[in-house]
C-alpha cells in the first residue's frame, strides 16, 4: 500500500470517529473539509431543520420548500433533506441524500428528487456506502454493473443527478478485501462529488445572472 493510500485510510478512520459512526455526518465532514469547495464559496449545511434553514435565509427556505396545490391550510411542506450544498448564503445547488442502505428509504429519495427536479433547478444526489444486498456474510453490490444493472441503478439513472459511493468498512460490514462497487454512469466515487457541486454552482450562478440581465432588458 502506497503512502497516499495509507494517508487516505487514516483520514477515513479519523472521519468515522469524528462523525460518531453516523454516515450523514461523515459525508458532511468530508465535504466541509474540502478546500476547493471553500474557495468556490459552497457551504454544506444540515437540511432536516426547516426552522434553522429559515433562520439562515428566507430565500433559501422558500427555494427548498415544496409547494402544496390542494391544501386550504398549508402552502408548503418540508422534504426529506439530509444535507444541502449552498453557494453563498441562499443559493441551493444540490440536496444530498445520505443513506447507509437502500432498503426502505431509497424510494423516498426518488420521490423527493422527482419533485425537486420538476419544480426547480436544484440537483438531487445520493451519497451512500454500498451496504450490499446479499445474504448475511455474502456481500453483493446493491448497484450491479453498468452492463448488468440492478433495479435501483436503473431508477437512479432516471431520477437522480448522481450516486456517490464510498465503501468505508465501518459502514459496509459484509464487504471483504477485493470486493467493491463497479463505477460507471450514474454511480461514481464520493471523491467526484465536490467537482460536480462546483460545476453545478457555476451553472446556476450563470443562469441567475442571465435572468437578471433579461429582466433588466425588458
Amino acid at each position: 500500500m502506497s503512502g497516499i493510500d495509507e494517508e487516505t485510510v487514516r483520514e477515513r478512520q479519523s472521519r468515522v470517529a469524528r462523525a460518531g459512526g453516523k454516515w450523514e455526518e461523515y459525508v458532511r465532514l468530508y465535504l466541509t473539509e474540502r478546500e476547493d469547495l471553500k474557495k468556490a464559496g459552497i457551504d454544506i449545511i444540515y437540511g432536516k431543520s426547516e426552522n434553522r434553514i429559515k433562520e439562515r435565509s428566507e430565500i433559501l427556505w422558500k427555494m427548498l420548500s415544496i409547494p402544496l396545490m390542494a391544501s386550504p391550510y398549508y402552502e408548503s411542506v418540508w422534504g426529506d433533506i439530509d444535507l444541502v450544498a449552498v453557494k453563498g448564503r441562499d443559493l441551493p445547488i444540490a440536496v444530498i441524500s445520505c443513506k447507509v442502505s437502500l432498503h426502505g428509504r431509497f424510494t423516498e429519495t426518488l420521490f423527493w428528487s422527482l419533485l425537486f427536479r420538476t419544480l426547480s433547478r436544484i440537483k438531487v444526489v445520493l451519497a451512500t456506502p454500498d451496504g450490499g444486498r446479499g445474504r448475511e456474510n455474502l456481500w453483493v453490490s446493491e448497484w450491479g454493473t453498468p452492463e448488468n444493472p440492478t433495479k435501483d441503478r436503473l431508477l437512479a439513472e432516471s431520477y437522480l443527478d448522481g450516486v456517490y459511493v464510498e465503501n468505508v468498512p465501518e459502514f459496509c460490514k459484509g464487504i471483504r478485501p477485493g470486493q467493491g462497487t463497479v463505477f460507471g454512469g450514474i454511480v461514481r466515487p464520493l471523491e467526484e462529488l465536490p467537482a460536480d457541486l462546483i460545476r453545478w454552482g457555476e451553472e446556476v450562478s450563470k443562469f441567475i445572472h442571465l435572468r437578471k440581465e433579461l429582466r433588466n432588458f425588458y
